[in-house]
């Protein structure tokens, strides 16, 4: 019974921790079309690094990449946070796709 207990005392902390330590959980479902550089920017610094990640992932798969290239997708990253503190307002998967080709969204050179 002690054993039990323990376990779901654990689990229990486990669960709340994200909330004790003053951090929201992502929702579990997201809407791409609609997540904006604001929210990007919004999320702490741990939640924006794994946002990043899987977005860059999302761009190499719709480009059907096979090779990561760290040095290209730190660049690309660093131009996208650019365009975001710059426009806030844009979709963020746009903006990523525009700073993964070099361009910003809504210019001659955008998509």
């Amino acid at each position: 019974m002690k054993t039990v207990l323990a376990w779901t005392l654990t689990l229990a902390l486990v669960q709340a921790s994200p909330a004790l330590a003053g951090l929201e959980q992502m929702p579990t479902r997201l809407d791409l079309e609609r997540f904006t550089c604001r929210d990007l920017m919004e999320l702490p610094s741990e939640r924006q690094e794994r946002a990043l990640v899987y977005l860059t992932g999302v761009v190499d798969g719709r480009r059907r990449a096979t090779v990561f290239d760290a040095v290209s997708a730190g660049a690309t990253i660093d131009r996208l946070l650019a365009t975001c503190r710059a426009t806030p307002t844009l979709i963020v998967l746009d903006a990523l796709i525009a700073a993964s080709v070099g361009a910003v969204p809504g210019s001659a050179g955008g998509r």
